[in-house]
């Protein structure tokens, strides 16, 4: 298995950023509905609300690194079996993912700080809170987050038919270089 991506496959720390990302991006899924259920006084609640904050910064980091890895490995080939207008939809759908990904933790940490909650990594360092909330600033960051988590939900339901697509119906290995082999 080789490390970098080819102009055929995807290599392994693209698939470890692709796979790795999607199941912190799961959790922050469950973590958002558990925490969104529980009384506003839970103990439990802080608890997951600060889980989510600190997951949500490291997704942060790691779309940045993982935008900055893919501009700095060659991209495999669209494939010859697709029509031409696939290669267009699907990098749109990749460009809006990025989007997402990076417009979801920059919400939520601007809602946070600017909504008067401090925002601790892990213990490492805390970032304070900018200004006291609530505010419409707060809110304005709110509404961003919520909606591009809801974007987030059919875009990559999108991305999962798009592969599904050229594996079951094209036949071609858009699909299987993302899996390592």
């Amino acid at each position: 298995m080789q490390w970098k991506n080819t102009s055929t496959r995807w290599g392994l720390i693209t698939q470890l950023f692709h796979w790795g990302m999607l199941v912190l991006i799961l959790c922050q899924y469950t973590l958002a509905y558990t925490m969104l259920d529980l009384p506003p006084s839970s103990p439990q609640k802080g608890a997951l609300f600060t889980w989510h904050k600190q997951i949500g910064a490291t997704l942060l980091l790691l779309v940045f690194l993982r935008f900055w890895w893919r501009t700095s490995n060659p991209i495999p080939k669209d494939s010859e079996k697709a029509p031409w207008w696939d290669s267009l939809i699907a990098k749109l759908n990749i460009w809006v993912l990025y989007l997402l990904m990076f417009a979801l933790p920059l919400s939520g940490f601007l809602m946070s700080v600017l909504g008067g909650h401090a925002v601790s990594y892990f213990g490492l360092f805390t970032i304070p809170a900018f200004i006291d909330g609530p505010n419409p600033v707060a809110t304005f960051f709110l509404n961003v987050h919520v909606w591009s988590s809801v974007i987030l939900y059919f875009i990559v339901g999108f991305h999962i038919l798009g592969g599904l697509y050229h594996h079951f119906i094209l036949k071609d290995n858009i699909l299987m270089r993302m899996l390592s082999q």
